[in-house]
């Protein structure tokens, strides 16, 4: 009976020894629970309005409504490639009270227009606009000359075009902005992802 007893207390020990190994190797491959209610997946893509076909005078006076409009919008600018546009201009003047000058004597015309601000050959020239199709610049060229000025040319030039991705845009910011589009010609405004910022 002893040697029972004593075969029997072997085994429960062996018994309880293994067991605890065992656990001691199941803890070590399962890893700690991980509470998944907790667990946020960051997207590598934001929801953003990609507004498009910016040559430089039009991206300087989207800017300009943009921070009057929306001062806490956060938008950046992207490259979209050349194009070939056609600009309606006046040659450069000698100084920049000429042109003054005669950028007031088109606007008593109706004309829009401004004085070209750079400092290369085109300095004092007088913009009367860029059009993407020359149908369109030589049509405003002859409505020009009829109202009296005789001096306006069209030169074709290689033009960056630059876009405006705004970020995460609310609601009120896509309602707005379908507004503000209609005011810049040959622009588009659509809907896309961006890479968060």
């Amino acid at each position: 009976m002893k040697i029972i007893f004593i075969i029997l207390l072997i085994v429960n020990i062996a018994y309880v020894i293994s067991s605890r190994s065992l656990n001691e190797r199941h803890n070590e491959i399962i890893p700690p629970q991980v509470n998944p209610e907790k667990i946020v997946l960051v997207p590598t893509h934001a929801s953003c309005l990609i507004w498009s076909n910016f040559y430089e005078e039009q991206m300087q006076y989207a800017q300009t409504v943009l921070s009057e409009l929306f001062p806490e919008l956060l938008y950046g600018f992207e490259e979209s490639g050349n194009t070939i546009m056609y600009w309606l201009y006046i040659p450069p003047f000698s100084n920049k009270e000429a042109a003054n000058r005669e950028i007031n004597k088109l606007r008593n015309l109706g004309i829009v227009s401004f004085r070209v601000k750079d400092e290369t050959q085109w300095k004092n020239a007088i913009s009367l606009g860029m059009f993407y199709d020359q149908n369109d610049a030589l049509k405003q060229l002859r409505e020009t000359e009829k109202k009296g000025v005789t001096n306006a040319k069209i030169e074709d030039r290689s033009v960056l075009l630059r876009k405006i991705v705004i970020h995460n845009p609310t609601q009120l910011i896509r309602e707005q902005m379908q507004k503000i589009v209609g005011q810049f010609e040959d622009t588009q405004l659509v809907q896309g992802e961006c890479e968060r910022l």
